[in-house]
């Protein structure tokens, strides 16, 4: 159990890899015709390609942002992150309720709760 506790961060991690590459992506992969990345390579200036660029230069900065908080301080137990990595969760629910898309979502949502109640313990040490 001290194994899950001191790893739930990597779940958390997995998650945001997947949200990353997910948000980034088109209908025709990461790098295809209506991706990202594609209006980023191409210099696209079309209404459709700036909209691209600022969903993906969002995506991208928010996605380090989660990066950087869960490699630092919520792997090191630092209480305040995993107040902030509730935004997990609840994206996930706004997800399902917004989309309608309760496949895969609630999975995603399931995973990132067991995240973050599995090192409870680490974050919220009974002090004495």
């Amino acid at each position: 159990m001290k194994f899950l506790q001191t790893k739930a961060w990597i779940l958390l991690l997995l998650i945001q890899v997947l949200m990353l590459i997910i948000s980034i992506s088109g209908e025709n992969g990461p790098v295809g015709e209506g991706s990202v990345l594609h209006a980023y390579l191409t210099n696209d200036q079309t209404d459709a390609g700036i909209e691209l660029k600022l969903r993906g230069s969002l995506v991208i900065g928010m996605a380090l942002f989660g990066f950087a908080i869960l490699t630092n301080a919520y792997r090191k137990g630092l209480r305040w992150s995993w107040y902030v990595c509730w935004v997990y969760p609840l994206y996930f629910i706004l997800h399902i309720i917004g989309f309608g898309t309760f496949m895969p979502d609630i999975i995603f949502f399931i995973l990132s709760l067991a995240a973050l109640f599995l090192p409870y313990k680490i974050f919220f040490k009974a002090t004495s």
